[in-house]
């Protein structure tokens, strides 16, 4: 039986979970985190794309450790053909060993003090008075706040519909071209989404696609063995696409993560966006624990929608004119992205906002008078522009 009196307990070893429990034990907290699965970092769920810059604003330091491969460029592919080839080798992104990532923050938070319990599921929580008593597999906790970071099981409750299925296998690709991130487009595959290939060495990668329809499962094999490929491994999983929740605070449960929908509504990315989340959450949790009262808690979620709201409001709108547009559509636009030269302003661009290379691009002369002749899409694509203006 587990200690029953803690300051915090955080609920979920996810980035955003690790995050919190790291900065609650950096500020003297007694905290425990309680993860059902027997490993930190399992399973793997994501691409695992990220910049250096947010490794280094999340203070965790870049190695081969957790470092996969580095990423020089990226194709992005039309249903008829046309290819837009970005150079990324400004923009600093690499891949990660995602679990490698997970357990590197868990042993921040444990060598400052955090206890974790795993293989202990939270069954269930109340709020009594000026405490939290969470039930778990592992006995009774009762701590003065909770933050929850259970991930898309919590989103999926408060906002239904904000969700994909993702199918990922890690595999084998003889074709493969190393530090080459690609994207397929195929409405006819998937309406709300695309497939990716993310490269982890000469032969290795993450080949995935996410959607809303049956047959993704059946797209993927038949492109990877198209490909004279071999799945090693196969993940299944949601990813939150539908934005941030409109609170992230309910009493004195906090949420951060996945489970506050802190990730891309673009990508489904959540391990900047949501490792600053549980960062943010734990500074405010902490000075709440100090305080003695809640007064604290409103400036988490002020302070994570003043660095990420307006960009993920863009990311909302780019979701909705790329659900909306046709196969044909897509093709037209990647023909006037690629005649006007558009990856040309991308090469300093910024992986983590996509708003601002959203704007960047839409600076190109010619860009934005070519893209309004796309006929049906006009009033969209003039709604996008407003928006990022």
């Amino acid at each position: 039986m587990s200690s029953t009196e803690w300051d915090v307990v955080v609920a979920g070893a996810s980035i955003a979970g690790n995050s919190a429990a790291r900065r609650l034990a950096e500020e003297g907290c007694r905290v425990v985190v309680i993860e059902d699965d027997l490993e930190v970092g399992t399973p793997e769920k994501c691409g695992g794309l990220v910049s250096l810059e947010s490794l280094e604003q999340m203070g965790i330091p870049p190695s081969s450790r957790i470092i996969s491969d580095n990423m020089l460029s990226a194709i992005f592919a039309s249903h008829g053909g046309e290819v837009l080839e970005l150079d990324a080798r400004k923009v600093g992104v690499v891949a990660l060993k995602r679990r490698e990532l997970d357990k590197a923050v868990a042993k921040y938070a444990a060598s400052e003090g955090a206890r974790y319990e795993l293989g202990s599921k939270v069954q269930a929580f109340e709020e009594k008075g000026d405490a939290v008593e969470v039930s778990a597999s592992t006995g009774r906790y009762r701590a003065k706040y909770l933050i929850d970071a259970r991930g898309v099981s919590i989103y999926n409750g408060l906002k239904p519909g904000g969700l994909l299925s993702a199918v990922q296998y890690e595999c084998t690709l003889p074709d493969l071209k190393r530090g080459r991130v690609e994207v397929v487009l195929d409405k006819e595959v998937s309406e709300e989404y695309f497939a990716w290939v993310i490269p982890l060495d000469d032969s290795s990668a993450r080949v995935g696609i996410a959607g809303r329809g049956p047959g993704l499962q059946t797209w993927l094999e038949g492109y990877i063995a198209g490909r004279g490929g071999q799945a090693i491994k196969r993940t299944f999983a949601s990813i939150v696409v539908g934005g941030p929740l409109d609170r992230f605070v309910y009493g004195r449960r906090i949420l951060a993560g996945d489970a506050a929908g802190q990730s891309k509504p673009t990508t489904g990315g959540g391990i900047f966006s949501g490792g600053v989340g549980g960062m943010m959450a734990g500074s405010a949790v902490a000075e709440a624990v100090r305080q003695g009262n809640q007064k604290p808690l409103q400036g988490y979620e002020r302070e994570w929608r003043g660095q990420f709201q307006k960009d993920f409001d863009t990311q909302l709108a780019i979701r909705r004119l790329y659900e909306d547009l046709s196969n044909e559509e897509l093709d037209s636009l990647f023909s006037i992205l690629i005649r006007e030269k558009a990856a040309e302003h991308l090469k300093d661009g910024s992986f983590d906002y996509h708003a601002l290379d959203l704007a960047k691009m839409l600076g190109a002369k010619g860009l934005l008078d070519s893209l309004l002749v796309l006929g049906g899409s006009y009033r969209r694509i003039r709604s996008l522009v407003d928006l990022v203006r």
